[in-house]
């Protein structure tokens, strides 16, 4: 009799979206989703997941959750030591061919509430070896640490439409301009221009997983051109908005 190995699997669907608090786990936690999307936060920044990306969660690391619409996907719970190649902070991987061909493969295997079998778990280790050795361009948000700075950041993160320029920021949280942008760049690794960009972007996925159209996406994230939205999405993530969410 084999084995047990520290690897399992669970398959879940929720008709409707869910709000998990904070929270952690002592195993690593990959996961992804074939419909809906959802967003993870840690003190140090927001993921967004849709469909077709993978989703990390290191072991131990404290975060919160929350769904949008009807999900359903799947989750394996891996040994902290087999899982030291992935990084440490929560990620969001992009999924290759072979990446797709060793999920599909392990998803199609019936899953259990115990341990998976060895074969299972050779798959899931080269599934590590992929998702470590590949590029890792994520859907990330960085929040800065600094309470004026990330009260602003949640703001902004919140709706990325609002008007105000970096001076009204400065004023508004009672911190010199030059200071403002100092901080903000040390401590998200952006510029607020950067950074503003991408907090619209990746709310702009959030909208387009709800099946909001692109015109009503590109205006309620900001943009007074629809073209100029589109343009940028594409070079943010090399699709436009409308193709985004193709596989």
């Amino acid at each position: 009799m084999a084995a047990e190995v520290p690897v399992k699997l669970w398959i879940s669907a929720y008709e409707a979206p869910r709000v998990t608090g904070y929270h952690a786990h002592a195993d690593g936690q990959l996961f992804a989703l074939r419909e809906g999307l959802q967003v993870i936060e840690t003190p140090a920044g927001r993921w967004v997941q849709p469909p077709g990306w993978i989703g990390w969660i290191a072991p131990r690391c404290a975060h919160a959750a929350q769904s949008f619409g009807a999900t359903a996907g799947w989750s394996l719970h891996i040994d902290a030591a087999m899982a030291a190649a992935l990084p440490d902070s929560p990620h969001v991987f992009a999924v290759t061919p072979l990446v797709q061909g060793l999920v599909d493969r392990l998803t199609s295997l019936e899953a259990c509430a115990g341990s998976l079998d060895g074969r299972r778990a050779r798959l899931v280790a080269v599934l590590i070896d992929e998702l470590a050795a590949g590029e890792r361009p994520s859907l990330h948000l960085p929040m800065p640490q600094d309470k004026r700075l990330a009260a602003m950041a949640a703001a902004l993160a919140n709706d990325p439409s609002l008007p105000e320029a970096i001076d009204d920021w400065a004023d508004r949280i009672g911190m010199a301009r030059r200071t403002l942008t100092r901080r903000f760049a040390a401590e998200t690794g952006l510029s607020f221009a950067q950074w503003r960009q991408q907090a619209r972007l990746l709310k702009a996925v959030e909208l387009l997983s709800l099946k909001e159209p692109v015109t009503a996406v590109a205006l309620t994230v900001g943009y007074s051109s629809v073209s100029a939205f589109i343009e940028a999405f594409r070079k943010h993530f090399g699709r436009t908005p409308s193709r985004f969410f193709d596989t």
